[in-house]
């Protein structure tokens, strides 16, 4: 049995596959940083709901995605599959106040969506990127992992993208 928020409820088979599925590609796909797949991962979440119906698994309240040198903050993450169940991840998205940290940087946004098909990961909203050399702030970042390309565009309605660098 595993506990589900306030109830207990037997998973079967699908919890297993669903959970290693979405730990291993929301880490290694997303932040495309491969050694750390072979690191121990740890999510927690208030709650994890399977609806298998509608193809779906939902972690909400107070997510959190722990590995070594890798901390993701959410108030909700929602995993897509497709018809060939969970080993057909069609997107993932995390919704809320999300912040990834890791030693180097951390980035900030309200909403992130990634597919793992075309390996491009959206952020959205009060989007910030910290590091050591700045800050780069935004409406949005699309991040190609495939290409190894990160554009911050502006928005249709004039936000701008701001850029402060921190002489060494």
């Amino acid at each position: 049995m595993v506990r589900m928020g306030n109830k207990r409820t037997l998973l079967g088979r699908y919890f297993s596959a669903i959970y290693l599925l979405i730990i291993f590609l929301f880490i290694n796909l997303i932040f495309h940083i491969p050694a750390y797949a072979q690191e121990q991962i740890k999510i927690s979440s208030d709650e994890l709901a399977i609806e298998e119906k509608s193809s779906k698994a939902i972690f909400s309240g107070n997510v959190l995605i722990v590995q070594p040198n890798l901390k993701m903050w959410a108030k909700k993450l929602i995993v897509y599959y497709g018809e060939d169940g969970p080993s057909d991840i069609e997107s993932l998205e995390a919704i809320g106040d999300i912040k990834i940290e890791q030693p180097e940087q951390t980035a900030t946004a309200d909403r992130g969506i990634y597919d793992p098909k075309t390996k491009i990961l959206k952020l959205f909203g009060n989007v910030s990127v910290t590091n050591d050399s700045g800050t780069i702030t935004g409406p949005e970042l699309i991040v190609d992992i495939a290409k190894g390309t990160s554009i911050f565009p502006s928005s249709q309605d004039g936000e701008r993208v701001t850029a402060i660098f921190s002489p060494e």
